[in-house]
């Protein structure tokens, strides 16, 4: 009488035993890379700074993306900005509003929670390295972006805003540079030292009270960067 449960047992542990095996091969296989759509690569274009950097992504597998960029989710949910954390509930608060993520190439901040019906308004440094004055303005309705000159077009500043709201954010170059946490007027965010020389230094960070995140972009020193940075305040 247990002669029919006996066989769908042996069956089941048939089956188990293909899937495992076809699991295994599909594992094992030599994946050839990926091609993405036109508008998939617009969209690295966009946000990606480093043309080599995103060749070189795109050469590699999609299991071996998905899988290392999973892994580095994780990693990041529970290493960054860790010091920040322990120490100021502000950067503990502003954790929630926005999530990074860490690829190969580069390092993508994603906004989340409720629009905010804040307005963009107008920031600017109070400080500039002498010599230099505003050179352009552009409003593209969900971020402000200012260029600083001295008359030199390879040492300008770049100074850029927008609202930490949904579906907006930031992807930087990590494949070029060495990323370290950092505080800016009490704010959580990282700098972006170039490892080439004369290279783009880069410095992210985002206020939770007004809802801003912050980005400049020079191949000055690092140094005078933060200095710009702190000095940072709302006009109008």
């Amino acid at each position: 009488m247990n002669s029919a449960p006996a066989e769908t047992e042996r069956i089941r542990e048939a089956l188990l035993q293909a899937a495992e095996a076809d699991f295994l091969q599909a594992v094992g296989a030599d994946e050839s890379p990926v091609a993405f759509s036109l508008s998939y690569q617009r969209w690295e274009a966009k946000f990606l700074r480093n043309p080599r950097a995103l060749a070189k992504r795109l050469a590699r597998p999609l299991w071996q993306r998905a899988a290392r960029a999973a892994a580095c989710l994780l990693l990041a949910a529970a290493l960054s900005f860790g010091g920040l954390m322990l120490a100021s509930p502000q950067a503990r608060a502003t954790v929630t509003r926005w999530f990074t993520t860490w690829f190969d190439t580069h390092v993508s901040y994603n906004f989340t929670g409720p629009v905010p019906d804040d307005q963009l308004g107008l920031w600017e440094p109070a400080y500039l390295p002498r010599g230099y004055h505003q050179s352009d303005y552009i409003d593209l309705t969900n971020i402000i972006c200012i260029f600083y000159s001295n008359g030199d077009p390879e040492l300008d500043i770049e100074f850029s805003y927008q609202l930490m709201e949904e579906g907006s954010g930031y992807s930087l170059d990590n494949e070029w540079h060495n990323i370290s946490d950092i505080s800016v007027q009490g704010l959580p965010g990282q700098l972006f030292t170039s490892t080439k020389e004369n290279g783009q230094n880069m410095l992210v960070w985002f206020g939770e009270t007004t809802n801003h995140s912050f980005l400049l972009t020079s191949r000055l020193p690092c140094e005078t960067l933060m200095k710009i940075a702190e000095s940072v305040h709302y006009v109008k």
